[in-house]
């Protein structure tokens, strides 16, 4: 129970600050954090588990620059129609991608990739009437985003391996040590 009021004061503390100094680093879509964090802890407190998350999270972001560069590229400018044929298409790869740890991989490819194209989606009027401007705004974004995932993915590590895994581990030794035959002396 301390543990998961110390894990709320915490992330309180880190969102209140990644908000505030988000637009100053080059990561105003702070959301992105919050949400790498979120999947993070949800994937549990396992370390071997971490590169595979943190590489998951830079293919998600790197596959949502393809989806976006696919959709305003190579498909007809119909804005909206050609995101959702990049979009189901760099799904599909991702999906094939991540067979073999499925549970582990895609959700992290899901959230790297659906926060860029939700960031860069927000200047998507700058996107139709000044394409010129786009491409550097869409990399500015990519790298803001990147920031963002490895902040939370590093966030939810950290408080993983400090917060949450002692709590568990004290759970498993007590759980063994009930479960362990005692020894009745005669």
């Amino acid at each position: 129970m301390k543990r998961n009021a110390l894990l709320a004061v915490v992330l309180c503390v880190v969102a209140f600050f990644w908000i505030w100094l988000s637009g100053y680093i080059g990561a105003p879509a702070y959301w992105v954090a919050l949400v790498a964090f979120a999947v993070c802890l949800a994937s549990g407190p396992a370390v071997s588990s971490l590169p595979g998350l943190t590489g998951a999270g830079v293919l998600g972001v790197a596959l949502g620059v393809v989806t976006f560069a696919v959709s305003m590229l190579v498909l007809p400018l119909y804005y909206t129609l050609s995101w959702a044929i990049a979009g189901a298409l760099i799904i599909l790869v991702a999906g094939l991608i991540s067979i073999p740890g499925m549970r582990t991989i895609l959700p992290m490819v899901l959230v790297g990739w659906g926060c860029f194209l939700g960031a860069v989606a927000r200047f998507d009027y700058l996107l139709l009437e000044k394409p010129v401007e786009a491409m550097p705004r869409v990399l500015t974004t990519a790298a803001g985003v990147l920031v963002s995932v490895l902040v939370g993915i590093l966030l939810a590590a950290g408080l993983n391996a400090f917060i949450l895994s002692p709590a568990k581990r004290k759970a498993a030794l007590e759980e063994e040590r009930a479960a362990a035959p005692t020894v009745v002396e005669r």
